[in-house]
């Protein structure tokens, strides 16, 4: 039995889920328990002769199993949703954790490692949380109520049973703290494997230009090499545990059935008690079993936890601020102001950003031009918080800006596999807004066309979509953030000049409710705009026409 306290703690977060799952679980147990009585009066009622008695049985075992049916279902579900909802939690707090700065610039982190824990190291969290914690407790309350039933019929027979009980728990402990640090060895292996593969990939093009696929093919071959080789200790570590297991089972099934011979040889009890010690003695080793069953089915989420626990999925604040929030929670801005604002990047020669002013009110379109690596984006992400600024500072209304005041549509904007409905409205704002947003970013109609309207697919980083609607999505999403700040970059980088028209005109409307600066090389997007800025050797001025 391993008990991993944060997965128990992140359970008790939903107790109304934990609670039904363990009671439904409990009474799948206690049904077995009570059809293994009802066998024993059948069994003896059919040597005694006793047609009714049997019949009576059978008919008993016949409802406890129809019974046992529904509420095995009814466990699945509950057990279901709380892994869930488990999952969910910790993915939300995962992805919260490493969209910030500090991790987002840091070389050391590993896209492919990061991706693997939040993905599969998540997903494997839900075999233990959803079946092996229900399981530890049924082992705890289940075989102590097997264990009195078969000591009322004999107390020899119950406290051989019991220390069945406890070889079979306690004697692979060892093995299962052996496993666990194997286990974490191979999650190693298989993180460093997805790392190495993802970078790989992404960067396949400069890897032929460099020569460098050979010395690839040989690194990623070492890593899954290394993979198996700890798939391979795991597994005989497993096999290891698991005789134990199976050992301490039926040593004590084998006792107690001795035992029950012994009686029937002495003649003394009658039939129906030597049956039912004998079931009861075997039942009450059933949660052991299903214990060690689940316990390798969640074994990938267990070696996952210290990658979790780096990214801080773990982590929670006393009052944690919900990502559906109620979409006004910002107030309206009236200025942006950056005063004096310089950067630069680590081991440069030169500021990329040299004492940048800007004054943005709302009620108009601000632009940002300039030539392609002039610190346009840098520029955003200092604004932003992803950059420490050097000097300077931010602010919105004479406050420091916050992360919480902005809403940004990037030039190459994340989708997600999911419904439209999914992608655009994360905030709950509902039907009618998510149509008003998707109506000012110019893509409302494009939804209507396609059959399933707001609920068709899209494809894993929206694929499935133009470049044009990728971006007029984001930019609904945005528009539903309803933040004070919008930032936009290239907005029209990728439509049609009637689209694109469509896009300058949303951003005047959306100008007149929050503040919004844009980044653009595009004429016909910068004509429509009256306040246009160019970023030159670091340094914002004023666009003369």
């Amino acid at each position: 039995m391993m008990i991993v306290p944060p997965l128990w703690r992140e359970a008790r977060r939903h107790p109304w889920l934990l609670g039904g799952s363990v009671v439904l679980l409990l009474l799948v147990f206690a049904s077995h328990l009570l059809q293994a009585l009802s066998l024993a009066w059948a069994f003896a009622a059919f040597v005694r002769a006793d047609v009714a008695g049997a019949l009576a049985g059978i008919g008993a075992i016949v409802a406890i199993g129809a019974t046992r049916v529904l509420l095995t279902l009814a466990q699945g579900d509950v057990a279901a949703r709380l892994g869930a909802r488990v999952r969910e939690d910790l993915r939300d707090a995962a992805v919260r954790a490493v969209l910030v700065p500090s991790r987002l610039h840091d070389a050391a982190l590993r896209d492919g490692s990061t991706q693997l824990t939040i993905g599969d190291g998540i997903d494997g969290t839900d075999a233990y949380v959803s079946k092996y914690i229900p399981a530890v407790v049924q082992l705890a309350v289940g075989s102590v109520i097997a264990v009195a039933l078969v000591g009322m019929l004999s107390p020899l027979a119950a406290l051989c049973v019991s220390l069945g009980i406890l070889l079979a728990v306690l004697g692979p402990l060892l093995w299962k703290r052996m496993l666990a640090r194997r286990g974490f060895a191979h999650w190693d292996s298989y993180e460093a494997l997805s790392g190495d593969l993802l970078e790989s990939l992404r960067g396949m093009s400069t890897l032929r230009a460099l020569g460098d696929v050979p010395a690839t093919r040989s690194r990623l071959d070492a890593r899954s090499e290394a993979l198996r080789l700890a798939t391979e200790r795991v597994m005989r570590s497993s096999l290891a545990e698991t005789a134990i297991t199976d050992l301490a089972v039926q040593a004590g099934v084998v006792v107690a059935a001795g035992l029950a011979v012994v009686s029937v040889m002495t003649g003394q009890p009658p039939a129906v008690e030597v049956y039912a010690l004998l079931l009861l003695s075997s039942e009450a080793f059933r949660p052991v079993r299903e214990l060690s069953r689940h316990w390798h089915a969640g074994f990938l989420g267990l070696t996952a936890v210290p990658g979790l626990v780096a990214l801080g999925a773990f982590r929670r604040a006393d009052v944690e601020p919900s990502p559906v929030a109620a979409h006004p929670a910002a107030p309206a801005g009236e200025v942006l102001r950056i005063t004096g604002l310089s950067y630069r990047y680590p081991g440069a020669a030169a500021d990329v950003l040299r004492g940048v002013d800007l004054r943005a009110e709302r009620g108009e379109v601000h632009a940002i031009a300039g030539p392609s690596g002039a610190g346009k984006s840098t520029l955003f992400d200092v604004v932003l918080g992803f950059l420490p600024a050097s000097s300077g500072t931010v602010e919105l209304d004479g406050r420091p800006l916050r992360a919480s005041d902005v809403a940004v549509v990037s030039q190459r904007p994340v989708l997600f596999a999911g419904t439209i409905r999914e992608n655009v409205d994360l905030f709950g704002a509902g039907q009618d807004a998510l149509e008003r947003a998707c109506a000012a970013a110019g893509v409302l109609d494009e939804i209507r066309a396609i059959p399933e309207g707001f609920d068709a697919m899209v494809a894993e980083a929206g694929t499935s979509l133009s470049g044009g609607q990728r971006q007029r999505l984001a930019l609904a999403r945005a528009l539903l953030a309803r933040r004070p700040v919008l930032l936009v970059d290239e907005p029209t980088s990728a439509l049609d000049d009637r689209s694109a028209l469509t896009v300058a005109e949303t951003l005047e409307r959306v100008a007149a409710e929050r503040i919004v600066l844009m980044i653009s090389h595009r004429p016909e997007a910068l004509a429509r705009v009256a306040d246009v800025r160019v970023l030159r050797d670091g340094m914002l001025v004023r666009e003369t026409s």
